[in-house]
């Protein structure tokens, strides 16, 4: 599979896996991408979330979530064998006024299982809105 094949498989998943996320306040689709030793980490969470450990604490924002208009952005991907380095950048907006309520660096390393991709490292940081 070449990187181009990567990168538009990767960014589907990724969107499959968003659409619940911000449309029902859902974040299984998301979980469900990560394999089973995993590590995550994020600006609201001090330290490294792990394996069994993210399911727990994605469930935490179940219902919390607000159902904002989301793009994905500047999507790369480098693939090294069975291992892809996935990169982008995601811009929620406020469904009401348009308005932009984050900015996301986001980087993902899957681990090829098969004919699919699992996320075996996600690290996600707030840029600036005006930024």
């Amino acid at each position: 599979m070449n990187d181009t094949a990567v990168l538009e498989d990767l960014v589907a998943q990724e969107r499959a896996a968003m659409d619940p996320y911000f449309a029902d306040s859902d974040p299984a689709a998301y979980v469900a991408l990560f394999a089973d030793e995993a590590t995550y980490f994020d600006p609201n969470t001090p330290g490294r979330v792990e394996d069994e450990a993210i399911a727990k604490h994605f469930a935490g924002y179940a219902g919390e979530i607000p159902p904002w208009r989301y793009e994905v952005l500047n999507p790369e991907v480098t693939v090294h064998g069975d291992t892809a380095v996935f990169t982008f950048n995601l811009v929620t907006f406020d469904r009401d006024d348009g308005s932009v309520t984050s900015r996301w660096n986001t980087t993902e390393v899957h681990a090829r299982s098969g004919d699919s991709w699992r996320i075996v490292h996600a690290h996600w940081s707030h840029t600036e809105p005006g930024g």
